[in-house]
């Protein structure tokens, strides 16, 4: 999973705080520094890497990084305080967070909800154009859902206005979740964690099939610049979340060793790396979330 906490706004579900006088978006409330799980963000200009001298954002987890109607959209899961109007969420369906931006300087909150005849709760979510993928759980479920014991199902839904429709699985797994798509030469390549926390995959093909996994790393995502696929991941090195990346140079047949091109020992580590190429320039945003270690 993104995260291994159970996020806020899914504890929420199970428990009506009253309507509210409206259904605006309340990722707002994540805009800005913070010390509870700040959201840093890379960028790469003459080949060097450089983050922001603060974070873009905080309390926020799971993060989805994609491009849609000229923005780039920084998906999350709800830790802020107001997750949004949860009389909605039994009436039209659970939001769908997000904070986007036209400049990579100014940021404005973004909120869409699912209609899913199946009442289930999307996880891991990452809005390519008009579509969003993510991981469909059963509403009021408590726990890490990358953990749930039920079969995993990946979904794809179309945007329109702010709703999300017509949810189609995908993919299916004992326990996949993160999905993170990329076309590389009018090709699919869907990547996805395989085992939480200790492996990654890639599936391929119509219907998608598991092409191969990666061992020791968790949470992926991709991005294309140039004629290179970046696959970014997060590991653990000296107790800390690091994010590491492969590069295939052949669309997606051989890969290299994973490196560690961004400084993140200053900031406590940062997990859940996700990229995207805007505007000609390759950014990179992770969260410094607490490392939670499985009991003996």
């Amino acid at each position: 999973m993104h995260s291994v906490m159970t996020p806020l706004w899914i504890t929420l579900f199970a428990c009506s705080s009253g309507p509210v006088a409206s259904d605006d978006p309340v990722a707002g409330a994540a805009i800005g520094p913070g010390s509870e799980r700040p959201v840093w963000m890379f960028r790469l200009d003459n080949k060097q890497w450089s983050r922001s001298p603060s974070p873009i954002a905080h309390r926020a987890s799971s993060l989805g990084l994609g491009v849609s109607r000229e923005s780039l959209v920084l998906t999350m899961q709800c830790f802020w305080r107001d997750c949004g109007n949860e009389s909605l969420r039994h009436s039209v369906g659970p939001p769908v967070h997000a904070l986007t931006t036209q400049d990579l300087a100014t940021w404005a909150p973004a909120m869409w909800r699912l209609i899913d005849p199946d009442d289930r709760v999307p996880i891991d979510t990452e809005i390519r154009g008009d579509r969003v993928w993510y991981y469909g759980t059963a509403a009021g479920v408590r726990g890490d859902p990358a953990k749930h014991r039920s079969e995993h199902t990946l979904y794809v839904a179309t945007i329109q206005g702010d709703r999300m429709v017509d949810p189609r699985p995908v993919f299916r797994g004992s326990a996949v979740a993160d999905p993170a798509p990329v076309e590389v030469a009018g090709e699919s390549i869907l990547f996805m964690t395989t085992k939480p926390g200790m492996e990654i995959g890639m599936a391929t093909g119509t219907p998608l099939r598991l092409a191969r996994t990666w061992p020791n790393v968790s949470v992926p995502h991709a991005m294309v610049v140039g004629e290179e696929v970046w696959l970014w991941a997060q590991t653990v090195r000296d107790n800390r979340l690091v994010p590491v990346r492969s590069i295939s140079r052949d669309g997606g047949r051989q890969w290299t060793d994973w490196d560690a091109p961004l400084q993140t020992d200053d900031i406590g580590g940062c997990g859940n790396p996700v990229g995207s190429e805007f505007n000609g320039v390759p950014v990179v945003f992770c969260v410094t979330e607490p490392l939670m270690v499985p009991p003996p």
